[in-house]
C-alpha cells in the first residue's frame, strides 16, 4: 500500500532523509467510477485478436488484484491515502509535450529560472530536458550505467489527444509503429548495468503488451527478456477498485513490465510479482518506484532502502540521486506544485 504524493515527496531527498516539502495533489476519489460496458461481452473480435501472452498477462493481473483486495480486507483496517495538500490541480487520473531542449548537469545548479516560477532540484538529481530524438546523443555522451531504468511512455491514446493541452499534458505518440521506433532508439542496452533491471509502465491494450514482449518486440531490440510484472491496483479513498475488476471496458489497474539483460543478467532474489495498491492522484502521476526497487536490490532485512543509481525516461518529475529524461521532465518540479 503506497501513498503516491508521499512517495514523490520522499523521492525529493536521499533515502532515509525526511521530506522538506509537500506536493500539491488532487482530491482522492471517494467512490468508484461508473463506465459503460459493451453490449456483447466476452466474444467480440477484439478479444479473439489478443495474443495468448496478452490474455495470460491480463488474467494474472486480475488474479493478483483480487488476491490483494482479499488480503487487505482480511489484514488491514487503516486509511488508504494520507491527507493531501489541495490546489488548482488538473483532473484526477482515471485510467507531455514540449519543454525546450536543455541538457543540464545538476552539479552545476540547484534552481533553474524559466518562464514559470523557480524549479526545485533534488540533491544529486541530473536531467536532460528535451525530446528523445534531440537529446539522444547528449545522453550517450554523458550518461553512466544505471541499476534501474524506468520508462512511462506516452502510449497512443485517442481520448488524451482529443483533450490534450500543451501546458499540462505530455505529447502522445500517434501510432504503435512510431512508438516502436521511438523506444527502440533509446540506448537502453549500453546504459543498463549488467545486473540491472528495466521497468516499463504499460496500459491495458493487448497490442502494447505484445509490442514490448514479443520475439521481435522492444525488449528484444534492447537485448532484454521479461522476468515478471507488477500491478498497480487503483483504489478509492475507501479501498474499493476505481472500476469493477470484471469490467471489460476499463480495468482498475496499470501494469509494470520488468525485464533483465538476456545475456548474463541476474534476477535479484527479492524480485517477485507484486501488487501496488494506491489511490490515484492527478493525471499521469505514478507512484515513485525508488523505495520499492531499493528493497529489491537491497541485501539486508528490508528495513533500509538500498541506494542505487536510476534513470526515468519520459519523466515528469525528478528523483534525488537519479537521472531523468523527457520533454516534460521538470513539469512537477515547479515551485507552484510544492508547499
Amino acid at each position: 500500500l503506497i501513498d503516491i504524493p508521499r512517495s514523490l515527496e520522499e523521492a525529493q531527498v536521499p533515502p532515509g532523509h525526511r521530506p522538506r516539502a509537500r506536493i500539491i495533489s488532487g482530491p482522492p476519489p471517494r467512490t468508484p467510477f461508473v463506465t459503460p460496458e459493451p453490449r456483447r461481452r466476452g466474444n467480440d473480435a477484439a478479444s479473439h485478436a489478443r495474443s495468448a501472452g496478452a490474455q495470460i498477462a491480463e488474467l494474472m493481473a486480475a488474479a493478483a488484484a483480487r488476491g490483494a483486495l482479499e488480503e487487505i480486507k482480511r489484514e488491514y483496517s487503516g486509511v488508504f491515502c494520507l491527507p493531501r495538500v489541495g490546489g488548482d490541480a488538473v483532473g484526477i487520473d482515471d485510467g507531455g509535450g514540449g519543454g525546450g531542449i536543455d541538457a543540464l548537469r545538476m552539479g552545476e545548479m540547484k534552481t533553474e529560472k524559466a518562464s514559470s516560477p523557480s524549479v526545485k532540484i533534488p540533491p544529486g538529481a541530473e536531467y536532460l530536458h528535451g525530446s528523445i530524438q534531440d537529446l539522444r546523443q547528449a545522453f550517450v555522451d554523458l550518461a553512466p550505467q544505471f541499476k534501474l531504468i524506468v520508462l512511462d511512455p506516452p502510449w497512443p491514446n485517442r481520448s488524451v489527444r482529443r483533450n490534450q493541452k500543451a501546458s499540462t499534458t505530455y505529447n502522445t505518440v500517434s501510432t504503435m509503429s512510431d512508438m516502436r521506433n521511438l523506444l527502440s532508439s533509446i540506448p537502453v542496452a549500453s546504459r543498463l548495468a549488467p545486473d540491472g533491471l528495466v521497468a516499463v509502465w504499460i496500459t491495458n491494450r493487448a497490442s502494447i503488451f505484445d509490442l514490448m514482449t514479443s520475439s521481435k518486440g522492444v525488449f528484444a531490440s534492447w537485448g532484454l527478456e521479461m522476468v515478471t510484472q507488477w500491478t498497480w491496483l487503483k483504489v478509492t479513498a475507501e479501498g474499493e477498485p476505481i472500476f469493477d475488476i470484471e469490467s471489460e471496458w476499463r480495468k482498475p489497474w496499470e501494469t509494470l513490465l520488468i525485464a533483465k539483460k538476456r545475456a548474463g543478467g541476474k534476477v535479484p532474489l527479492k524480485l517477485k510479482s507484486r501488487v501496488i495498491v494506491a489511490v490515484p492522484d492527478v493525471h499521469s502521476r505514478k507512484p515513485n518506484l525508488r523505495a520499492l526497487f531499493g528493497d529489491v536490490f537491497g541485501e539486508g532485512d528490508g528495513e533500509e532502502e538500498e541506494e542505487y543509481r536510476g534513470l526515468e525516461v519520459f519523466a515528469r518529475n525528478l528523483t534525488a540521486g537519479w537521472w531523468s529524461w523527457g520533454d516534460q521532465v521538470l513539469h512537477f518540479q515547479g515551485a507552484e506544485h510544492w508547499v
